[in-house]
């Protein structure tokens, strides 16, 4: 009888301990899901939940694999939360494909190409310049939208790609003399260019008003605050210590900091380029390196009342960040709600450490 009743404790302890668990995983993946909707700089407490999504997923996946197995009646918890995730899928991956429309076509890319020397195979300036510009003519794009773009000086932004005649720039002066920046190339006729300034930070957004056959679209060409820290330095750095010891700690804490205000930051830039659009005198086209994943408030803030061109007619994983891949997206194309979405193609070249992004829409016209 003693013996039975260790038991039946034992088993009453384990599955309270483990509905408890069940409950921790399901809160962490609910904050996940409402991170998009909330300010930052309001409230920042959900964006890390927002960071971890993909972890957060597979961890609620384990656990109600354990509690099938298990025949556990706490079940039901993880169930509820996952369910929301149906939701979200799309952002992340996609088993549609190409449409069609009917209606002018434009074929757009946008291509962090990381100042041309983040190269994975280490190549020069000038060899991983080169290379990318191959691979952008054979895209063969109506409009290329480029960020982070190096260069000696501003004659260089005015001889590059002559395949395409119309182009507008913004880059920025370097101490050495060099000038970084984006840049907008369009095989039609740009009538005005612009720049949209972030306080406090060298990143921009560029946009351009095009003339397509007989209708002006506006073009933004975004660049928004970077985190300012690199995953794969904070792995090494990790993996260099023997123990998990009060630096390592730190150093993780530095990063959340620092992930905590480029978030922040964004957020604000976010508003800038609203502000903008907000004033503009024809549809858009919003484009480019938002260093913000889709469950993030900078996501939900530009998508909102615009078709994100991957979840209108991409396939396979969306993920555009080449490290840790396939977890990170964080370069889009988002087009008016009355277009349709043709094609949306992500690049695996290692020219960068992002991936080029080509999508093909129909303005309806």
């Amino acid at each position: 009888m003693g013996r039975s009743r260790r038991r039946k404790g034992v088993r009453r302890f384990f599955g309270i301990t483990f509905r408890m668990v069940l409950v921790i995983a399901a809160v962490c993946l609910l904050l996940a899901y409402i991170s998009s909707y909330i300010d930052p700089a309001k409230f920042s407490v959900p964006i890390f939940f927002g960071l971890y999504f993909i972890p957060i997923l597979a961890v609620n996946l384990l656990l109600l694999l354990i509690a099938l197995i298990s025949r556990s009646k706490s079940a039901w918890i993880t169930i509820i939360a996952l369910l929301p995730a149906l939701l979200f899928a799309e952002r992340f991956v996609r088993f549609g494909g190409e449409k069609d429309a009917d209606g002018t076509k434009i074929k757009i890319e946008t291509y962090n190409v990381g100042l041309f020397r983040l190269s994975k195979n280490r190549m020069p300036y000038k060899a991983t310049m080169d290379s990318i510009f191959c691979q952008i003519g054979n895209c063969d794009a109506d409009i290329v939208c480029l960020q982070e773009v190096y260069l000696d000086s501003l004659q260089a932004a005015k001889t590059l790609l002559p395949q395409y005649r119309w182009r507008t720039y913004h880059l920025i002066s370097h101490q050495n003399g060099k000038r970084s920046g984006n840049i907008i190339f369009s095989r039609y006729e740009i009538t005005k260019g612009g720049v949209i300034k972030f306080k406090s930070s060298t990143n921009l957004s560029l946009f351009a008003d095009i003339v397509v056959e007989k209708d002006t679209l506006r073009v933004y060409n975004n660049h928004l605050q970077s985190y300012a820290i690199s995953p794969t330095a904070l792995i090494q750095k990790i993996r260099s210590k023997k123990t998990f010891s009060e630096e390592v700690s730190n150093e993780i804490i530095s990063v959340h900091n620092k992930f905590r205000s480029s978030v922040i930051q964004r957020s604000r830039q976010v508003g800038a380029v609203l502000d903008n659009i907000n004033k503009s005198p024809y549809p858009y086209v919003v484009c480019g390196d938002l260093n913000d994943i889709p469950m993030s408030y900078t996501y939900h803030r530009l998508s909102y009342g615009r078709k994100d061109t991957f979840k209108e007619a991409g396939h396979g994983f969306s993920a555009t960040f080449s490290v840790l891949w396939p977890l990170f997206r964080i370069d889009y194309v988002f087009i008016p709600e009355d277009w349709a979405g043709v094609s949306h193609k992500t690049i695996r070249c290692n020219f960068s450490d992002h991936y080029p992004v080509i999508a093909e829409f129909s303005t309806g016209k």
